[in-house]
């Protein structure tokens, strides 16, 4: 009798979590804290997240408390959690955070644990400072996925839209027109955001594209990338076309564009004055691409849990996130 093969099931899920910091801590401002109510439901509300998605590897965005969510995630089921980083606080105050972190989760061991971090020759080669560093560090690890593979996994959370604050320059050279400061940040402030965003991207990609050219697995590159892909300018490094034909094996490739349950427009992650945006991603390497015929998985699936979003909604509940959660399942063949 002709025994036919098993397959295993996999989800890899990330979410950012919009100011996860336990009370009595602030997020930017001394008077932006949740109250221990507001704390309660944001836990209750990322409980049920977790349980809905399933997920074997959950990345986070947007940490300040690492170890609330350590805790949190390990009562889940995920006996294995990281981070490259602390969150910073303000000068003037130790209660009240600056930066946030990502972290990653799995519930199986993570190995390799590593911030990427930017590789001075090749920085010095395209005339960039060497000083450079990340607004939030990335994270690369791998991740055993039993019956399959190591699994190479990055989390990213690229710089933000916000504007790069110029005032202090505004300060030093002043002209009488009021409005210079303001003009100043909104255009150029916005430009060097931009320029920092496309460079963490483009340092990320590098440090994929060359372990992937050194030690191939499957790999994936997820979070929240603050930008659309495939209009903005990380469209150069991200956007590759028609990825179910595309056979350049190093190549990292937007899980949703080849999912078996595609849909014909892309579920919006955050909505920004009432209009929908896309900024959160899950690339993967050619290895996971059922449409490659060397690869071991048979089918992968794309979802958005995104019924707490709204066009309406005011940025105002902290007790939820502004992102939706999106996830990958994918299926391999038992050997």
């Amino acid at each position: 009798m002709r025994k036919t093969k098993k397959s295993k099931e996999f989800t890899i899920a990330t979410l950012n979590l919009l100011n996860y910091a336990c009370p009595p801590f602030s997020f930017y401002q001394l008077n932006e804290n949740y109250t221990a109510s507001q704390w309660q439901d944001k836990n209750i509300w990322l409980k049920h997240q977790i349980s809905q998605i399933s997920a074997d590897i959950i990345a986070f965005q947007e940490v300040f408390s690492f170890d609330a969510l350590s805790k949190l995630t390990s009562e889940m089921g995920y006996p294995y959690i990281c981070k490259v980083d602390d969150a910073h606080f303000t000068k003037n105050c130790e209660f009240t955070y600056s930066a946030p972190i990502v972290a990653l989760c799995a519930k199986y061991p993570i190995k390799n644990i590593q911030a990427v971090l930017p590789d001075p020759q090749f920085l010095k080669h395209l005339g960039l400072p060497e000083d450079f560093s990340f607004s939030r560090k990335p994270i690369k690890a791998i991740i055993e996925l039993p019956d399959y593979s190591d699994l190479r996994i990055y989390v990213v959370h690229l710089k933000s839209k916000r504007a790069t604050n110029l005032d202090a320059f505004a300060h030093i050279k002043r002209p009488n027109d009021n409005t210079y400061s303001e003009t100043l940040t909104d255009t150029i402030g916005s430009f060097i955001s931009q320029q920092q965003r496309c460079l963490e991207g483009m340092l990320v990609f590098h440090d994929a594209l060359y372990e992937q050219a050194s030690s191939p697995l499957p790999s994936v590159i997820l979070g929240d990338f603050n930008d659309e892909l495939h209009t903005s300018a990380l469209s150069v490094i991200f956007d590759n076309g028609n990825a179910a034909k595309h056979n350049n094996a190093l190549n990292f490739i937007d899980a949703f564009e080849i999912s078996n349950n595609k849909q014909s427009h892309k579920p919006f992650t955050l909505f920004y004055d009432g209009k929908g945006k896309v900024l959160d991603y899950i690339l993967i390497s050619n290895e996971l691409n059922p449409h490659n015929v060397k690869s071991k998985v048979n089918a992968l699936n794309f979802f958005t849990l995104d019924k707490h979003l709204s066009p309406d909604y005011a940025n105002t509940d902290i007790s939820i996130s502004d992102h939706a959660s999106i996830y990958i399942q994918f299926s391999v063949n038992d050997g």
